[in-house]
């Protein structure tokens, strides 16, 4: 048998339940648990499997909580937090935003060889809610951390899509720290900087955050047109070719299209 991940918990014994007890809401629970824990990183069927439950029994119940609110599909087979948790103070956007993208940012990677991501801002900081490798060397991402926004190509996405009085108080805190050589510091540069990724819809990083790392990013947008956040592909080590970095920038496009349809 399998070994049960972190992201699932594993069956409670039988005797550790009431004889009173409801085994279908148990069961319920149970399920509703592991989707939480899972975040939208696996299929139903793989949580089924994993807490040993039918996967017929899996989806029943699944559909079951989807209809009263508590779970939502953010893609075919993967669940996330509802509306109806969201009452209770549970955040569900980044969670949805991160289901929905997960995947497809992981079949990214893997076509390019590269690191895939999705980030939020969030106290002018990009905070990374998926990271995906599609390459052999180690990058120092990790999903849930911090990045100075300045310095990253989905930070300067997510700078550019602030009001402009915002984006002014945020230029006027300074200083900016040089990363490397080429990171722009100067608040007049970046701000026209910034003002070109408003224009083009997207955002590079050209060996500001390291001197071996390469990115371009794209806002992803919800239905009102609003910036829900941004996403990415990171090439550490050789800088991609004009042919590469074009065929990328198309697929990133192309991806946050459809999760904006979502």
């Amino acid at each position: 048998m399998p070994a049960t991940p972190p992201h699932c918990h594993a069956a409670p014994p039988a005797a550790a339940r009431p004889a009173y007890a409801s085994g279908t809401l148990a069961k319920g629970l149970q399920l509703l648990d592991a989707v939480l824990a899972d975040g939208g990183r696996s299929g139903l069927s793989a949580i089924a499997r994993q807490l040993e439950m039918p996967v017929a029994t899996a989806h029943r119940l699944a559909r079951t909580l989807e209809s009263a609110g508590y779970i939502d599909r953010a893609a075919k087979g993967i669940y996330v937090s509802g509306q109806r948790l969201a009452a209770f103070g549970r955040p569900d956007r980044r969670d949805r935003l991160a289901a929905v993208l997960r995947h497809p940012l992981a079949r990214l990677a893997r076509r390019f060889g590269a690191y895939a991501h999705a980030g939020v801002l969030e106290d002018n900081m990009v905070t990374y809610i998926v990271r995906e490798r599609g390459g052999a060397e180690d990058l120092f991402t990790v999903e849930h951390m911090q990045l100075e926004a300045y310095c990253s190509a989905i930070g300067k996405v997510l700078l550019a899509a602030l009001p402009d009085a915002e984006l002014d108080a945020y230029l006027d805190q300074g200083p900016f720290i040089a990363l490397t050589p080429n990171t722009i510091t100067d608040p007049d540069r970046l701000r026209a900087t910034l003002l070109g990724v408003r224009g083009e819809g997207a955002a590079y990083d050209r060996h500001e955050v390291r001197s071996d790392l390469y990115c371009m990013a794209v806002p992803v947008h919800a239905a009102n047109g609003a910036v829900r956040g941004a996403i990415s592909l990171s090439f550490l080590g050789d800088t991609p070719t004009p042919g590469t970095e074009r065929s990328a920038l198309r697929s990133l496009k192309s991806l946050a299209g459809r999760a904006r349809a979502d």
